[in-house]
């Protein structure tokens, strides 16, 4: 019986050792010069302090919802932090792998060089020049006057794409394409 009255006593005096060691840890952390005391004069206890620090909280009187800043481009095409996954490769590196329609709107499959596959729309941007996806066209197949079937356009991903002009050194607009 002694022995586990010993046991039980000094588990709680190592107890209550680690969480004096703990609360000396926290006052030492704590920076003065951002602690503000606040003294509060209850009826039956005169003297007692509270201490505030709003250090790692968020502050309560800003909005919860942050509008978004406007980014400024530096030099030429969109901005760094505007660019997604597909504008990291050039044009040419695409693959195009599979054309589908999807509740109405045209959508195309691309293989990018770092073996990841990607789904575009009309509208999204690809490749490292700025280029804009304007259409996604299907195979057309027809045929000539003898009866045979001819391919008059083949399945392709039309990209404009920003460039400039080797002669007069101004900035054209190209089509270029994707294609299986």
């Amino acid at each position: 019986m002694k022995i586990k009255f010993l046991k039980s006593i000094c588990f709680v005096s190592i107890f209550l050792l680690v969480i004096c060691w703990t609360v000396v840890d926290v006052v030492a952390q704590q920076d003065p010069a951002q602690v503000e005391t606040v003294q509060t004069s209850d009826a039956g206890v005169k003297g007692s302090h509270f201490t505030y620090s709003p250090q790692g909280r968020r502050d309560p009187f800003k909005t919860l919802i942050q509008e978004k800043q406007k980014i400024v481009k530096k030099g030429k095409g969109r901005a760094e932090k505007l660019k997604g996954p597909l504008e990291k490769f050039e044009l040419s590196q695409y693959r195009l792998i599979a054309l589908m329609v999807v509740k109405g709107v045209p959508r195309a499959m691309v293989k990018a060089p770092d073996g990841k596959s990607y789904t575009v729309k009309v509208g999204e941007y690809i490749g490292m020049n700025d280029g804009i996806v304007k259409n996604i066209e299907t195979k057309i197949v027809g045929t000539d006057e003898n009866g045979m079937r001819i391919e008059k356009s083949p399945d392709r991903i039309v990209v404009e794409e920003a460039g400039v002009d080797s002669y007069t050194g101004s900035e054209t607009k190209e089509n270029r394409y994707i294609v299986m």
